[in-house]
């Protein structure tokens, strides 16, 4: 019983093209090398599709063959115990389990898994760590999508007086003003708790008194005090993360928080949450929710003029990413 195969001496990368023989009393048999060794003494590889099998002998002398199925009768012939991998590999219903199982290993990575994990940082990362997370993305979207704000300063001012209220005075909150046509109207909250504020949604603002703001600036809040912004861009890198893994393209991991802040589509959950923390904000400050509602209309107004004409501005605008505009405008018009 013999196989051709390719046979490397241990010494150099040089493969001879040899005949091995196996004998009927098990030993292996090369004549030009002259070497005889009983089948216990060596070590030939489980069998992988149809990969070369390699038969490993002392002094690192190494062979592979390509003659699979022969090699099979033969240490079936021998009597000699192969191991069970090759016939599962073989095997379709281990085949279509083996990919249900990585399918839902995935799913849940990516689902729960993500959502646990994202919970669970959130409420654990020091303040350091967010407040340099946010200073790094703010000066990179000043490189990239924003520009000075063109405000006047007393418009600047009047904000500034109704973003106290709502924070009370608290410094832990800062306001950020800012422009942005490729953005449009658009305000969001960066981790560390300062709020990014566009020209473009103070200019859509029809009252006065600017209530629409401040709705915006309230909602904003919610989505802070409740972690939804931190965790989404903590599930989003996980996923990311996951994924690169997998292809093995880790490039996209590096910007994804500059990206994930502006475009991140929050979950009806979180929306649910802000709209509720805004709501309860603006009955504090005696302020009729009507005013955020008339805000909605207007930025849904504004999207729907230039979506057709720049959907680059409509896919960043501050309403894209808020799903099921009209019920929360009713929600808002009910008090």
């Amino acid at each position: 019983m013999k196989i051709n195969a390719k046979l490397y001496d241990g010494k150099s990368s040089k493969e001879h093209l040899v005949v091995v023989e196996f004998t009927n009393d098990k030993r292996l048999l090369i004549k030009e090398f002259g070497i005889n060794e009983p089948l216990d003494n060596i070590k030939i590889s489980t069998r992988l599709g149809n990969t070369d099998r390699v038969i490993e002998l002392k002094d690192g002398i190494r062979i592979k063959s390509q003659e699979n199925d022969k090699i099979d009768e033969i240490l079936n012939s021998l009597k000699i115990t192969k191991s069970s991998i090759h016939h599962l590999e073989r095997s379709w219903k281990f085949a279509l389990f083996s990919i249900a199982t990585i399918v839902i290993f995935i799913t849940f990575m990516l689902t729960y898994g993500a959502d646990y994990s994202a919970n669970f940082l959130a409420n654990r990362l020091p303040q350091s760590t967010l407040d340099n997370a946010s200073k790094a993305t703010l000066k990179q979207l000043d490189k990239s999508l924003l520009h000075k704000s063109n405000l006047s300063n007393d418009r600047k001012v009047q904000i500034l007086k109704l973003f106290n209220k709502l924070t009370n005075n608290d410094k832990h909150y800062k306001l950020h003003f800012r422009s942005s046509p490729k953005m449009g109207p658009n305000a969001f909250m960066l981790p560390s708790g300062d709020i990014v504020l566009l020209d473009e949604l103070v200019f859509l603002d029809k009252d006065p008194n600017l209530y629409g703001v401040l709705g915006v600036l309230a909602h904003e809040k919610g989505h802070y005090i409740y972690k939804h912004g931190l965790k989404s861009i903590i599930k989003g890198t996980i996923a990311t993360a996951f994924i690169a893994y997998i292809t093995g393209d880790v490039s996209s991991i590096i910007t994804i928080l500059p990206t994930a802040l502006v475009s991140t589509k929050y979950s009806r959950e979180f929306e649910v949450q802000a709209d509720k923390y805004a709501m309860s904000e603006l009955r504090r400050l005696h302020i009729p929710p009507k005013y955020l509602a008339n805000m909605f209309k207007s930025i849904q107004e504004y999207s729907k003029k230039r979506a057709k004409k720049e959907s680059n501005i409509a896919k960043f605008n501050w309403l894209s990413s808020h799903p099921s505009t009209k019920d929360r405008i009713d929600f808002f018009n009910k008090e």
